[in-house]
């Protein structure tokens, strides 16, 4: 199905589905729905991003924009309306070092509309169609450069006996640094001719404070099934020490007439993580293995894995990772909105799935830095601001011969809303 006849489709069950209101609460809440009650948020951001590699190669940008963000009020408290455009305006990129995903394909500058959706309420249960931001497991943002991904499709959503859902049908997505919207399959990595649709399920709850769990699956005819389960239990073991464990699962194979690759393929992840919370600080260990039968792909937002790093995912088919965390909140130290967190991880024994050969043994070494002007010391108009500086090291050994990324940025975020 074309995605703007499906769009057009969805449009128009909202309109049809919002008449159940008496035309008196539409006529009587339009104007101030979509004025006085109405909010505009500005997000400002600036991105700079140097990345070098063996040869040397080198990916250089810096980047400015953000985007601006308009939603109505809710129209006889049933009808929202959306609309929100993305931007990213070069401010420094050499031509020869393009690939930094800050700014479309060489170096260039874009914008789009990235959201323009029409939301109808029932209850607790919302319908939404049209272009909107989806954050759900494996289907996500990927806010990690200058703008995020943003999907096409409808969506439902609420929650049903303490359980919230999200039930979607997605036709196409936006790529970060893209400035159109493309068929699901096609990003996936189906031939051009494919246009098959997802469908995403999902669902996540907290039955106590110490127990939560989440799950999610995805489907696309005849190309790929992904499903996603994670469960965390946290438990006192002081006065201000906490214990955390956590698991997850994940499963992807082909399915149908296995047009993504032209024959079947099946893998899975799994993984454990334990936390020990103290305070300001925090400690994590992590386990994890993906089978040898397939890499795992991550076509539709950032790796959910626990391994999931500045530069590298860890999920290669066969690999097996450990990983060490760390994290501190300096405000109990005289510094708030400081924050900073740390990572090891290595990974070894991963393949080629196709050929059995063996890959190289990847190691990464992460640093962030977070200062959000939080303090009541900050005059009101610098609240909103967040700084954030980030440094990682890649080392890729296979023989005698280790090759060596590094990454470094520097981000700034500043929103304003006005209501």
């Amino acid at each position: 199905m074309n995605p703007r006849t499906t769009n057009s489709t969805a449009c128009f069950l909202i309109a049809t589905l919002a008449t159940t209101a008496p035309a008196a609460d539409w006529t009587s809440g339009l104007a101030d729905a979509l004025t006085r009650d109405s909010e505009l948020t500005l997000h400002w951001r600036s991105h700079y991003l140097n990345r070098v590699r063996l040869g040397p190669v080198e990916n250089l940008a810096w980047a400015g924009g953000g985007w601006l963000g308009y939603r109505s009020g809710w129209i006889a408290d049933r009808l929202r309306l959306g609309l929100t455009g993305y931007s990213s305006q070069r401010l420094y990129g050499p031509l020869d070092k393009d690939g930094t995903s800050l700014l479309a394909t060489g170096q260039q500058p874009y914008n789009v509309l990235g959201e323009a959706f029409g939301a109808l309420k029932l209850g607790d249960q919302t319908f939404t169609a049209g272009r909107f931001l989806v954050n759900q497991f494996e289907v996500n943002p990927q806010d990690t450069r200058m703008t995020p991904r943003t999907f096409e499709g409808a969506a439902l959503t609420g929650t049903l006996g303490g359980t919230e859902y999200f039930a979607g049908y997605i036709d196409s997505m936006k790529h970060r640094n893209w400035d159109e919207f493309v068929q699901v399959a096609t990003v996936a990595g189906a031939p051009a001719t494919v246009t098959e649709p997802m469908l995403l399920l999902t669902a996540r709850g907290t039955p106590t404070e110490a127990l939560t769990w989440g799950a999610a699956t995805y489907y696309l005819p005849d190309l790929l099934s992904s499903t996603y389960a994670d469960v965390a239990w946290t438990t006192p073991l002081g006065p201000d020490t906490r214990g955390r464990l956590g698991a997850q699962f994940l499963r992807q194979t082909s399915v149908g007439d296995d047009r993504l690759t032209g024959s079947a393929f099946s893998t899975w992840t799994l993984g454990v993580k334990a936390d020990l919370i103290q305070g300001p600080f925090t400690l994590s260990g992590i386990l994890m293995e993906t089978d040898r039968g397939a890499a795992y792909r991550t076509p539709f937002g950032s790796w959910r894995g626990y391994t999931s790093r500045i530069i590298n995912n860890f999920n290669r088919a066969g690999e097996r990772v450990w990983g060490l965390d760390a994290a501190i909140d300096f405000a109990p130290f005289g510094a708030p909105g400081l924050s900073m967190n740390t990572s090891l991880s290595v990974g070894d024994d991963a393949i080629n799935a196709t050929t059995g050969a063996a890959l190289s043994r990847n190691s990464e070494y992460d640093v962030t830095f977070d200062y959000r002007f939080t303090d009541p010391d900050w005059p009101s108009w610098a609240r909103p601001l967040w700084l954030r500086a980030r440094a990682a090291r890649l080392g890729q050994t296979l023989g005698d011969r280790t090759d060596v990324t590094t990454e470094y940025h520097l981000i700034l975020n500043y929103t304003h809303t006005f209501k």
